[in-house]
């Protein structure tokens, strides 16, 4: 009898194991999806719909997504959650910018020590605009809008209380958020970067995104939401508001929420489209996304500016993205979790 109440314990903790594993599996997928986007956008650019900016988006919506599920569900100490950000994205992205600063000297993307402290002070979105810009550097913006995204979350599982007040704050900061978008750009006439690289107005899909997450944990979601379908349908009506003759503030005003609850009913969507996003290929395209996402800028300006040929220049990003993946990114960071 013992035995088999061992193994009766034990066998639900081994599904679950299997089930957090395949879960995993998807969510790497996406992010494999979200870095396919940029690098087709970027070097194979698709005529009517700028698939780098949409790519950007499913980036973020997954980023509020996870963070929702941290630092709210799993209450992970926050001590702990900002070393391992650390260990994550700072060692790949120091090497990074000193490597493309003393390597690309002397080109017409060069960029010297002040571009660059502003991307390693996370910065960059603000002075980009505002101050110095250098075209190497520009996709580090996004960068920038995650990590305070992360300190403003952060912020808020510790001071406010009740699940509830926590939704109804991430929302209307979402909404104020992509008012300040929609003003920026319609009635003040800024253009795209000065309206939404700033974190004042692009944090709303993190924000929007990590409000659905916990909406969807306490299950206070509209039943027919929880349908096999809604995940595709939304991100497709997503794909299709992203289109360039759809008025910009309307991707952010429509499509993110759609993006937001795509990423966020993955879990109850259709074996086919996890399975998708589970297979080996996307799975490993995204847990080298970061690594791709950091070098593939300075490559594209190549190609975007300079007319290089755009399968060589895609090469080298691979080829510098799986030296910083391997070499630096995965190495360093498993130290620093381990020693730090």
């Amino acid at each position: 009898m013992a035995d088999i109440s061992a193994a009766s314990v034990a066998l639900p903790r081994a599904t679950a194991d299997k089930a957090a594993r395949a879960r995993l599996a998807y969510l790497d997928g996406w992010r494999g999806l979200s870095i396919a986007l940029v690098l087709i956008g970027h070097f194979f650019p698709v005529r009517g719909i700028n698939l780098g900016v949409l790519g950007v988006e499913f980036f973020f919506v997954l980023s509020g997504r996870l963070m929702g599920e941290i630092l709210f569900i799993e209450r992970f100490p926050l001590k702990k959650f900002f070393k391992r950000r650390f260990s994550r994205i700072y060692p790949a992205l120091l090497v990074f910018v000193t490597s493309a600063m003393i390597g690309l000297s002397g080109t017409f993307i060069g960029f010297k020590w002040k571009a660059a402290l502003t991307a390693l002070t996370f910065t960059y979105n603000y002075a980009g605009i505002l101050i110095t810009r250098a075209g190497a550097l520009d996709h580090i913006w996004s960068l920038c809008v995650e990590e305070h995204a992360y300190i403003i979350l952060a912020l808020i599982s510790v001071v406010v209380t009740g699940r509830g007040n926590v939704v109804r704050l991430l929302v209307t900061l979402s909404l104020l958020a992509m008012a300040n978008g929609a003003i920026s750009y319609w009635a003040l006439g800024m253009d795209y970067e000065h309206s939404y690289w700033r974190t004042d107005v692009h944090i709303a899909s993190i924000l929007l995104s990590a409000s659905i997450c916990l909406l969807k944990h306490d299950d206070r979601l509209p039943a027919f939401l929880k349908s096999p379908y809604v995940s595709l349908v939304s991100a497709a009506a997503a794909i299709l508001l992203f289109l360039d003759p759809v008025p910009t503030p309307i991707h952010y005003l429509l499509a993110v929420p759609l993006l937001a609850l795509a990423v966020n009913t993955l879990d109850t969507s259709s074996r086919h489209l996890t399975g998708l996003l589970s297979s080996r290929p996307m799975v490993m395209i995204g847990l080298w996304s970061y690594s791709l996402y950091l070098w593939q800028q300075p490559f594209y300006k190549f190609v975007a500016e300079q007319g290089s040929a755009p399968i060589p220049m895609l090469a080298a990003v691979f080829a510098c993205a799986l030296c910083s993946y391997y070499l630096v990114e995965k190495p360093a960071r498993a130290w620093l979790n381990r020693n730090w």
